[in-house]
């Protein structure tokens, strides 16, 4: 299944590479997502939850990342395993950062390639509706990494100067 999508989000490239190079919090930004302990070969192992309606599907596996500070792009490789009907994902993601030129403060555009190989009983979903699907993590990813990128723009208020009386 391939996907392509992009979305904005506030901060200048040369900023939003670096917090997404910390692994955890954008993990913490993924819908559905649980990072355990970075491994000593650099991997990420955790898990995911994926809802299709009324289904859940939890996937266990391991996330590799990598990340050109210079040219302002990364990319994830993940797989993982369900437990549900040999449920299987193999995905590769790539991004590459650019200024927004529709924002009136400093905003990234963040562009998105996927591919992913679904097999079991998601392959014949990958089909009919991964694209959906993928679009909303996407969005809901997008929403909560805005969210988190506004708290290092929050402006931290100045304690008022004592009163000095005379």
């Amino acid at each position: 299944m391939h996907f392509e999508g992009e979305f904005s989000v506030p901060g200048k490239p040369a900023d939003v590479i670096r917090r997404f190079a910390d692994v955890p919090r954008m993990a913490a930004c993924m819908p559905g997502a649980v990072l355990e302990t970075q491994n000593e070969d650099g991997s990420w192992p955790g898990g995911m939850v994926v809802s299709f309606g009324p289904k859940r599907i939890k996937f266990n596996g391991r996330a590799a990342v990598d990340f050109d500070f210079d040219n302002l792009t990364g990319s994830v490789h993940g797989r993982g395993t369900a437990d549900m009907r040999a449920a299987r994902i193999g995905v590769k993601v790539s991004f590459a950062l650019r200024d927004d030129p529709d924002s009136a403060g400093a905003a990234t555009i963040v562009k998105i390639v996927s591919d992913a190989d679904l097999g079991g009983v998601l392959a014949d979903f990958a089909r009919t509706g991964g694209i959906a699907v993928a679009n909303a993590i996407m969005k809901d990813f997008a929403a909560r990494a805005a969210a988190e990128f506004a708290k290092d723009a929050a402006p931290v208020a100045e304690p008022e100067p004592a009163a000095v009386e005379a």
